[in-house]
Parts: C-alpha cells; structure tokens; sequence
C-alpha cells in the first residue's frame, strides 16, 4: 500500500516546524515506522548541505529526506554497502510515512503548529487533524499536544494512522504488533529471515518488605535458606525457560544471564536486575523480565512465612541492544 503522507504547516515561519520534526522523527522510528522526511514546496534549494533541514532529518533517523518544488523533488538516503540506486529502491519500496515540512494547500492530512511568539491563532487548513502549541489555553475540536511532547504526537500519529490497520502488521510496524495474523488470530512471529546479531536486554524490579524481614534476608536467617542465592538460580531457569512460559515468545540459545541484587536499607527493598545476552533472530527483553518476574516471587516465596506484606513493584526494561530498532534505554524517571 502506498506510504501515509501528512503536512507539517503554520501559518508563517519561525515557529519550529523543522526542530519539531527533527525531535519527532526519532519517536516514530521507535514505533518501528520507516519514515522520509522532505523540506516541502520550495522555489530554490541547497542539495543536503550540513545543517540545512534535510541533512538535519537524516541525522534525525529519516530513512529518506529532500526537497519538494512546484517543478521536481529531491531525495536524499543512503545504505551500508548498496549504491545510492539500490539504496533508494530498496528504501521508498518500504516507507511507511512520508511528512512534508509546509505546503499548507496540499490536500493531505495536516499537523499545524502554533506558536504564542508568531502566530496566536491556528489556521485550521483543511484536513487539519491535531494542532501542536505551546499555548496551555488553546481548546479546539482536534486534538491539541504540547510542541515539546514529541512522545504523545508521534502516538497520536502512529494510532490515527497504523494502529488500526491490520495489513500493517509487516515489518514496518512496531514488533509487539506483529503476534496477529491478517484474521487477527494470535501467532509466534516468523523470525527465520532476520539476520544474527549480538541482543542483550537489562530489566529491573523491586521487592518492598518489613525492615526486619530485609534485615534476615541480609544475615542469611531466614529458615528456608539463602533467599538471594536461591532466587538468583530462579531468575536464570527463568529465563531459559521464557519460550515455555509466554506463549508467542520464541525458545532460545541464551548465551549469558547476569543477576543482582541491591538491598536498600532505607526504603526496606531488594532491587533486582537481569541482565540476558544472545546472538540471534529475536530480542531478548521478555527473557529479562521474566528473570526479574520469578527472582522477585522466589523471593517472596522464600520470605512469606514472616511477611505476607511483601510487595512487587516496578518491573521495567530498562535498556535494549540489537535488532532493528536499535539501542533503546528507559530515561530515569519513566
């Protein structure tokens, strides 16, 4: 199917439509989206000079970038070890969004943004479907999302447009999509054509408990046994065992499974890490979270004799490396 394309438009210059889809283009590609992005309805242009826009949306993660004018267009892209032909076939054969800085004539879906400095009302050209702002007091009819959340417009985008469409479930949608057949039935992702690559995942969690209980987990006096030892082995059968334990997730060759844990006398808890490594078709973050998962109920499983207050709390991956998508790390306080 032909690739979404959407406007970005205001209703003059200087409001930073080319740093907000520079800040908006890295968020899309984490969705898994492949993205051109094109300087639009232009009377001159510099070709891909450092620091003119397209050579800033490459740098952003555009898979393709140039320029439009009323008489022809400029692409720019490139690929390790293709030519710039094979590289450009290859890349406009599987974009999924095309998005146009200007042209507020255009007919396509359009993104306008509203700045209090240039412009304090928005235009509301045709097809207009949300209005980005730094304007607190703008109420409109279409959504309205603060110009510095580059996160919640490339939801608003990637829902409006991807979420929804079943024949995207393909390579370019994001991976958790893609455990649904063109019927909706669930199925374990074919992952035989995907390269080898080195994937690592890091998840944490944490187990809150009385202070004494933390207390007897630290001297070793707990009647079962060496709480930390034990649930140190659990978060490693654990994790070879993941392809058993979540349906669509694949078997896999771990090749190295790294556990800690961090006693936190002031906030009476154990913090809990899992760190897996491979190398193969398929990433490795649910192998983490499920170590951290069962480390975590070893531990209360070890402990509920004297506490059956013990809470599990914040399992969370924290950081991703390899595959497609890249390196990913959760930011501090998210």
């Amino acid at each position: 199917m032909p690739p979404v394309t959407i406007n970005l438009v205001a209703a003059q210059s200087k409001t930073g439509k080319t740093t907000i889809l520079e800040k908006l283009l890295p968020e899309l590609k984490k969705r898994g989206l492949h993205v051109a992005a094109l300087k639009g309805h232009l009377d001159h242009y510099d070709l891909d000079l450092p620091g003119k826009d397209s050579w800033r949306f490459a740098k952003a993660g555009a898979e393709v970038s140039g320029m439009t004018t009323p008489q022809g267009y400029f692409l720019f892209g490139s690929a390790e070890g293709k030519s710039g032909n094979e590289a450009a076939t290859e890349m406009l054969g599987h974009i999924d969004l095309i998005i146009i800085e200007g042209n507020k004539k255009s007919k396509n879906p359009k993104i306008e943004v509203v700045r209090s400095e240039v412009n304090s009302r928005p235009l509301l050209p045709e097809n207009t479907i949300v209005v980005v702002t730094d304007r607190k007091d703008l109420n409109l009819d279409i959504p309205v999302i603060d110009i510095d959340d580059s996160t919640t417009l490339a939801d608003f985008i990637f829902n409006h447009f991807f979420a929804s469409d079943q024949n995207l479930v393909s390579p370019a949608s994001p991976e958790e999509l893609t455990h649904f057949d063109k019927s909706g039935r669930p199925r374990m992702v074919d992952v035989s054509e995907k390269a080898e690559t080195g994937r690592e995942a890091y998840a944490r969690g944490e187990i809150t408990m009385d202070p004494d209980t933390l207390a007897r987990v630290i001297s070793g006096s707990i009647a079962k046994g060496d709480v930390l030892g034990v649930a140190q082995v659990a978060a490693v059968m654990a994790v070879k065992e993941t392809g058993r334990l979540i349906p669509m997730a694949h078997p896999l060759g771990i090749s190295g499974v790294e556990v800690d844990f961090n006693p936190t006398v002031e906030d009476s808890k154990i913090e809990i890490g899992v760190r897996v490594k491979l190398t193969g078709q398929t990433g490795v973050e649910m192998e983490a979270l499920t170590g951290v998962s069962i480390a975590a109920l070893t531990i209360y499983d070890m402990c509920k004799a004297v506490d059956k207050n013990m809470i599990i709390q914040n399992i969370r991956l924290v950081e991703k490396k390899g595959g497609r998508s890249g390196h990913y790390h959760r930011e501090q306080n998210k």
